[in-house]
């Protein structure tokens, strides 16, 4: 009779009918899905038979926003009193077990919502669990009960409340554990890496994944209520000169090879220039470069330009920007307004533009003070194109001895610096230590006063060329407070945010590679300040850019820019201040004589931003808050890419590798 009704309700449609006649029999279903009777209806009405079965199961579920067909809740919802008394159905994997005895069993089951405690009392499921490697994922049926007074974990979200199981199944056998995941993980980062997905169960990672998704959906709604939209530009493009090493993909055309992209800059422009007012990515990008903590060969970044506007429009919604990022991913408010400092002044008083404020250590030039002096580290120094460079460490004496000395000087001859030394202010307000040998009373005076040190204080000193002293000392300062900081003399506060915008770069810098000429500091669509535009034909190394870093802890988070839109300065800065082939960069002219808006933009590290949000939860590289990252060398260890490729398949490129250690041999 069913199978005759079910034909003639679904030939005339009577759905409605169809939903009634079902629910006996999905009910059944629902709690025997393996019920005999299935074989009594036609193949191709089991299809809806199983819908509302499992829709019926679903009704008699509880209303679980997480609900599904293999659980009715997850863990952080066995949470209050409510649910006391009520069957539920949970996921997830074996964290522990515990054995009391020969009826009583413990395991603690953790989900990517938290964990719960599962009481086994039956013999022969506990027979079972025994057998059941951890990190195993189960399946598990029973009902919530309170925990015993003795047992109860207020501090825990789900601590009040246990699950007596009255079935378990196994749904994925853990056959190996790299490391285990109990308690803080030590297990080195390499093999961490290699096996990636089973190191992602670490509640640590997560977390920071969580946050990470938290403040992208934040800044993407910050963005289109300002009324951005969101363009995906491509990742293949041309190979460019200048900048990072870049990535260049073959193709099976002799000769002819993309380049991934450093950053979508071109084509950002282009968009402007085509009438897009506002427009925005979660952009890939890509750099052949070595190791670094603070870089990935891949990476994001939230990209994003705008027309018609200038440096002020771009700097006060990118700090808006960053108040929306900030507080979604960590919680903190920041200020309504970012502080400013010029190129030159985070120079002069850091040696880097991008200044850590966090802590002083202020750098000083100490000519006159220290003119006379008789250090012979310093014999024969032409003054007329060095300085003198110091900084004061308040009540650091305890951490200059010899052996830290020693390797202070060893990390500045390995950054090629100049070799800085050591004066420790003692109770008497004299110097002891290298400096003190080469500096009479007068001089001791008047370092003390321009410092303003005190017993217990280290004055750090070097001498070298105006061009790299300040550079090198910068380095050096961060590399000591670094040290101070992990031997207890300086506090950094993680959760603390000191955001500041440097500005007023210059245009260009001597080229890294050949001698005579000039490169972009940033990249060679910025535009000059306009009061500095003449500059450009008569004394272009003295231009200031209407470029700007967001920096935040030390760490430059992102740069921006106003773009150049005249087609005919573009051409000229390429060509005759850059000595750049125009060819390569035709695109991009092209484009802005179609008639240009004025328009500028930033990109900020989105992994940057988010290593500096959870420093203070533990994170200390990048490859603490991205999925799946490379190694420091590049590599990703858990496929082994990159990994060789047959000649034979090389040969549909047109490539060929050689060995160039046995050319410079022949």
């Amino acid at each position: 009779f069913l199978v005759v009704d079910l034909l003639m309700l679904v030939g005339s449609g009577g759905r409605s009918k169809l939903v009634g006649l079902f629910k006996p029999l999905a009910k059944t279903l629902a709690t025997s899905p393996s019920c005999s009777c299935m074989q009594l209806i036609p193949q191709q009405l089991r299809f809806w038979v199983r819908s509302f079965a499992n829709h019926e199961l679903l009704q008699m579920r509880s209303l679980a926003g997480f609900a599904t067909t293999h659980r009715t809740h997850v863990s952080s919802e066995i949470n209050n009193s409510e649910v006391v008394g009520k069957e539920v159905a949970l996921c997830g994997w074996v964290a522990s077990k515990r054995f009391i005895g020969e009826d009583l069993a413990f395991v603690s089951l953790r989900d990517h919502f938290g964990t719960i405690q599962l009481k086994f009392t039956n013999k022969d499921a506990m027979t079972t669990l025994k057998n059941v490697p951890e990190e195993s994922t189960i399946k598990a049926i029973g009902i919530v009960l309170d925990r015993p007074q003795s047992q109860k974990r207020s501090n825990d979200l789900t601590g009040l409340f246990e699950v007596k199981v009255s079935s378990f199944t196994v749904l994925g056998t853990c056959h190996t554990t790299p490391f285990s995941l109990r308690g803080k993980v030590n297990t080195k980062e390499e093999s961490r890496l290699t096996h990636r997905p089973f190191d992602i169960r670490r509640s640590e990672v997560q977390d920071a994944l969580i946050a990470r998704a938290q403040t992208s959906s934040a800044a993407r709604t910050y963005l289109e209520k300002q009324g951005f939209i969101d363009i995906e530009t491509p990742t293949l493009f041309k190979r460019t000169p200048g900048g990072a090493n870049e990535f260049l993909v073959p193709t099976q055309e002799e000769n002819r090879f993309y380049a991934l992209v450093q950053s979508p800059q071109q084509y950002k422009q282009m968009l402007m220039v085509g009438g897009i007012d506002r427009y925005y990515q979660f952009a890939r990008c890509y750099r052949d470069e070595g190791g670094r903590v603070d870089r990935q060969p891949e990476f994001t970044q939230i990209d994003l330009e705008m027309s018609f506007v200038q440096q002020e429009d771009i700097m006060n919604l990118t700090e808006g920007l960053a108040r929306a990022m900030w507080k979604a991913g960590c919680g903190v408010e920041l200020p309504s307004l970012f502080p400013r400092m010029t190129y030159a002044d985070a120079m002069a008083s850091y040696g880097v533009d991008k200044p850590d404020t966090r802590f002083e250590m202020l750098l000083k030039i100490a000519d006159h003070t220290l003119e006379g002096n008789t250090v012979k580290l310093w014999e024969g120094l032409d003054m007329a194109n060095s300085h003198f460079v110091g900084m004061k460490i308040e009540n650091a004496k305890e951490y200059f001895s010899r052996k830290n000395v020693d390797k202070m000087q060893a990390y500045a001859r390995g950054i090629e610096a100049a070799t800085p030394i050591v004066g420790v202010v003692n109770a008497d307000m004299t110097l002891s230590s290298t400096l003190a040998k080469g500096v009479d009373a007068r001089m001791t005076e008047n370092l003390l006063t321009m410092f303003g040190a005190k017993p217990g204080d280290v004055l750090v000193v070097a001498g070298g060329k105006r061009g790299s002293i300040h550079s090198s000392m910068g380095k050096m300062r961060t590399y000591l407070a670094s040290n101070l900081e992990e031997n207890g003399f300086l506090q950094l506060n993680r959760k603390q945010f000191n955001f500041l915008w440097v500005v007023d770069f210059p245009m260009f810098e001597p080229h890294e590679v050949h001698e005579g000429r000039m490169q972009a500091c940033h990249h060679p669509f910025t535009a000059p300040l306009p009061e500095h535009a003449g500059l450009l034909r008569s004394s272009p190394w003295e231009a200031r850019a209407q470029h700007f870093d967001l920096v935040v802890n030390g760490v430059e988070l992102g740069g921006g820019s106003v773009r150049v839109h005249d087609a005919t300065l573009q051409e000229f800065i390429l060509k005759d201040i850059l000595n750049e082939d125009l060819v390569v960069f035709k695109q991009i002219t092209d484009a802005l004589r179609y008639g240009a808006p004025p328009h500028g933009g930033i990109a900020l590290g989105f992994d940057r931003a988010m290593l500096v949000m959870l420093a203070s939860k533990g994170a200390q590289s990048l490859r603490d808050v991205i999925a799946f990252p490379k190694s420091f060398s590049g590599k990703e260890l858990m496929s082994g890419a990159p990994s060789p490729v047959s000649q034979e398949e090389l040969g549909v490129y047109h490539i060929a590798v050689t060995n160039n250690k046995n050319e410079a041999d022949d």
